[in-house]
């Protein structure tokens, strides 16, 4: 009992503003508390997350091992003790949602991506099954308002850092939100809130453009989504105005260290949402090379604001809920082509807490240097061998003496203006990596994969690979068209 009672205390002290961020700090410290007093399953949950925040991995120390195992138990009875609620038929719905955004807090800390993903979905279901109940009068005001104003926000954020299996439940999320028209924010909660609800409308925009761009019927964008566009663009210029004017206000008084990450986050999101919107109704890449000052303000503003999240041992809490500066670091990793500010960007990401959302900041930074590093390879044989303009997808580019030296040197002491080495030459269009996914075909594959793909690019069951749109010139009409591709992603480059 006394290690149950030490791991509730390190939660209230240490977990609980940094699971959920700062302005989400009433829900952590007081509500989820209160429920857990009643109920035996939240406080089991709530030590166990306690517990893996403070030892994230099993180490050699006897007690960070404990504290593994101590997490790994309560989680099992808490997960024991819902589900013999869900068979009595006793299990009241808020707090299976409680307990659901708890396990999926405990499931991220173990790499249990799957399974947190599963949550989210079951979390989704509960939010919609409370509206029913509210709107019928059944739920307490103090629980109707903690939905709407806390809850639902978390989900969306976490959708929104899980977009590409979300979108569905995003949506259904959405629909119970009310758009009011920016004028004034009266807090940074206000301001998150509603650069999550645009972040979230834009990434819908931004798949349908997608959707569009890669159709092999007819690519042109269709004018409703150029309409959107357009009604996007003032929104997100309207809520850059209110949150510029806000910043102006709280400037009157003395900023905490926390106002000054959390404004410098901000800031952050909203550059990567600015580039998004602006590029999304196009098929070119190299458009993006017109938003380097943005790019550039991204990796700064997200470096204020790691600096402003770091703990007094100089590391980053090792999971938020959040959304946080990596979302906008691995949109720049991805998007930006400059190598000083891609590598400072990847950098940084290592700076970042070692799992955001539902997804190991590690991976991302992997996968972002597999993009970079073949992006600028087969830039650099394209540009030094004209005559050979084909992307290079195989083992023979394994090998390759490429001459800006590897990423993997990445640290995050590297980021400034020494970062990384400058290209010879510019990536060109026909290098860049557009449109992607990831996929093992033993898991399931994506719609617009045959057979005979499958037997002419050799994607055999067992293995992860990445599929990819890029642009490429037919020389005879002298146009550009897409084209699809698969590369392994165990290859060592």
């Amino acid at each position: 009992m006394w290690r149950e009672r030490r791991a509730f205390a390190y939660y209230f002290q240490n977990a609980a503003s940094a699971v959920g961020g700062g302005l989400d700090v009433d829900f952590w410290r007081t509500i989820v508390p209160q429920v857990c007093r009643s109920e035996p399953a939240v406080w089991d949950a709530i030590i166990s997350v306690s517990a893996l925040f403070e030892s994230p991995e099993p180490i050699s120390d006897p007690d960070r091992i404990q504290n593994h195992r101590d997490a790994l138990g309560w989680y099992s009875r808490s997960v024991s003790a819902v589900r013999q609620q869900i068979e009595r038929g006793s299990v009241d719905t808020f707090v299976g949602l409680i307990s659901c955004v708890l396990f999926i807090c405990i499931e991220a800390l173990q790499g249990g991506v799957d399974e947190a993903i599963q949550l989210y979905c079951q979390g989704v279901h509960l939010i919609l099954a409370l509206r029913t109940q509210i709107a019928s009068g059944l739920v307490p005001a103090a629980k109707a308002a903690s939905l709407e104003d806390t809850i639902v926000p978390i989900f969306i954020r976490l959708g929104l850092i899980g977009f590409t299996f979300s979108r569905p439940q995003i949506g259904l999320l959405l629909r119970g939100i009310k758009h009011r028209p920016t004028q004034i924010f009266i807090s940074l909660r206000a301001a998150r809130e509603e650069i999550t609800r645009l972040g979230a409308e834009i990434q819908f925009f931004q798949h349908a453009c997608g959707e569009h761009l890669l159709s092999p019927d007819d690519s042109r964008i269709p004018q409703d989504l150029l309409d959107l566009q357009a009604d996007l663009s003032v929104q997100l210029r309207d809520w850059h105005t209110a949150f510029v004017n806000l910043v102006e206000s709280l400037h009157t008084t003395s900023l905490t260290t926390e106002d000054i990450g959390t404004i410098a986050l901000f800031s952050a999101i909203y550059e990567a949402l600015f580039i998004m919107l602006e590029v999304s109704a196009s098929s070119s890449e190299v458009i993006t090379d017109a938003f380097l000052p943005n790019f550039q303000r991204i990796v700064e503003q997200s470096r204020i604001s790691l600096d402003a999240s770091m703990r007094s041992d100089g590391t980053q809490p090792p999971f938020t809920f959040d959304i946080n500066p990596g979302v906008a670091l691995w949109f720049t990793c991805l998007r930006c082509r400059d190598p000083t500010i891609r590598r400072e960007a990847l950098a940084l990401m290592l700076r970042s807490s070692r799992v955001q959302g539902f997804y190991s900041c590690m991976s991302a930074v992997t996968f972002g240097e597999r993009i970079m590093l073949l992006e600028e390879m087969n830039g650099e044989v394209m540009s030094t061998n004209p005559d050979t303009p084909h992307f290079s997808t195989t083992e023979s580019l394994v090998g390759y003496q490429y001459s800006p030296g590897s990423s993997s040197s990445l640290s995050p002491e590297s980021t400034g203006s020494d970062a990384g080495t400058p290209l010879i030459h510019p990536i060109p269009e026909e290098a860049r990596i557009g449109h992607f996914d990831v996929f093992q075909p033993e898991r399931g594959l994506p719609p617009d994969i045959t057979e005979e793909i499958m037997a002419k690019w050799n994607l055999r069951p067992d293995r992860t690979f990445l599929g990819f749109w890029r642009n490429e010139r037919d020389e005879g009409s002298d146009s550009w068209r897409m084209v699809r591709e698969y590369i392994p992603m165990d290859l060592k480059y």
